[in-house]
């Protein structure tokens, strides 16, 4: 809910109440044995906010925008909860883990322009986070300045200082996209960050184009990871049904973002649209991960590339295509593996015996990440007819998701394959969402 108050022309009020649930969930039930109870287990991570703020814009005169305002947020995290049933005895064991945070802030900036072709933009902002018992308060300076040098060519730049309450934290150790969003504890640190951007912009009036160029760096401390063969998913023994704190299964390191992205837009004209491209590399280090060497983040995508264009063929009638594509996930999968021998000693006087009772196989993973996922990409395609009536405005459109069916990798899992009466392990892949026409009708007023 907003509500907007106008003082008068130079000065005017918004003022929110946000609410917001995001949760997600992976669950699996299962039999140890074939004749023992019913087992379900369930992994969750969740975020419910409530937020507060309060936001004004003055104008005094011309040259200046400034802008001031203050906001309040209460977040509950729910990053854990464990069920385990058994069905036939009506034996039901829950453990959810709640932990809560207020996270709050003032800001003042302003927009200056001195002169027409220089504009500046400088704020600061004052952070607070209350977490159980410690509390955590920092200044987050930020300017950018945009200066034209001819009437088609400008120059920009910006630094920002940030800090983030809430970390994500990423298992890499299997493909599937479990990431938890937990907050910062008495324990955990909130994550800071240094930013720094240079680029360009052209402008080419006569085909109706603009090109930017922008190149960035980015430095962040207090980033978390799990430790060396630690997990959040408690799968493997139900019967133990413990609870498990995740601050305990992890450890802090820095990472690093850099990169070049280049956009050239078309505004005008019957067809409309944008080609993008970004170019980057994001690295961390953990001294007590991967040996303490640097190693490439599960996100870091190294090429990613959206092309979307819309052409207007009448008043009516709009057609619209997007291709988007982006380097695959780094992951950490074994490169080799190799058997163990499980041998118990016997003692028989001074001598001791050996005996093989059966063994299992090993993995060797490798460096951290070491493995990238298939790179993903997909064309989606649309006709969109409109019509202007007395009330509004009504769109009947007709689209297709991934027009060429690209079976783009949702996770990855091991498997066997036999051949020549010797088996073989395998990487098999699970897609989502192929090929996928759709309809809608939209109406405006």
């Amino acid at each position: 809910m907003r509500w907007n108050h106008l003082f008068n022309n130079k000065l005017f009020s918004n003022t929110s109440a946000i609410f917001s649930n995001y949760s997600f969930g992976i669950y699996d039930k299962f039999k140890v044995k074939k004749d023992s109870a019913d087992y379900y287990a369930e992994y969750y991570s969740g975020i419910r906010d409530f937020t507060l703020k309060y936001d004004i814009d003055w104008l005094p005169n011309p040259k200046h925008w400034i802008k001031a305002g203050a906001v309040s947020i209460y977040h509950r995290f729910n990053p854990h909860a464990y069920v385990v049933e058994d069905v036939p005895n009506n034996t039901h064991i829950k453990d959810v883990q709640n932990t809560t945070g207020i996270e709050s802030g003032i800001y003042a900036e302003d927009t200056w322009q001195p002169v027409q072709s220089l504009k500046v933009n400088g704020g600061l902002r004052f952070s607070h986070f209350m977490a159980t018992k410690n509390q955590y308060h920092f200044f987050e300076p930020r300017i950018s300045i945009a200066w034209r040098l001819k009437n088609d060519i400008a120059l920009k730049g910006s630094y920002a200082s940030m800090n983030q309450y809430i970390h994500m934290l990423s298992n890499t150790g299997i493909s599937l996209p479990t990431d938890l969003w937990v907050p910062t504890t008495d324990k955990v640190k909130p994550q800071q960050s240094q930013q720094l951007a240079l680029g360009m912009v052209k402008d080419f009036s006569r085909h109706d184009l603009t090109f930017s160029i922008e190149g960035y760096y980015k430095k962040m401390n207090n980033v978390i990871g799990y430790k060396e063969g630690a997990t959040f998913i408690v799968l493997d023994d139900p019967n133990t049904a413990a609870s498990k704190n995740w601050e305990e299964t992890i450890t802090v390191g820095r990472a690093w973002s850099y990169g070049l992205e280049f956009l050239l837009q078309k505004k005008e004209g019957r067809l409309t649209g944008w080609i993008g491209y970004t170019l980057s590399w994001t690295q961390m280090q953990f001294d007590s991960l991967n040996f303490g060497k640097k190693f490439y983040a599960r996100y870091d995508r190294r090429h990613d590339i959206s092309a979307v264009a819309i052409y207007k063929l009448s008043d009516h009638i709009t057609l619209s295509g997007t291709w988007v594509y982006g380097t695959g996930n780094a992951v950490t999968l074994p490169s080799s593996d190799y058997y163990i021998n499980a041998n118990t000693p016997l003692l028989g006087g001074t001598n001791h015996f050996y005996y093989n009772s059966g063994g299992g196989v090993g993995f060797d993973y490798g460096q951290k990440n070491n493995f990238r996922m298939a790179a993903y990409h997909r064309l989606d395609l649309g006709i969109q007819f409109h019509k202007i009536k007395k009330w509004g405005e009504r769109t009947w459109e007709l689209s297709v998701y991934n027009v060429y069916n690209r079976m783009n990798p949702f996770f990855y899992y091991s498997g066997t394959e036999y051949k020549n009466d010797k088996s073989y392990g395998v990487l098999k892949q699970v897609t989502l969402f192929p090929f996928i026409p759709s309809f809608s009708y939209n109406i405006k007023f």
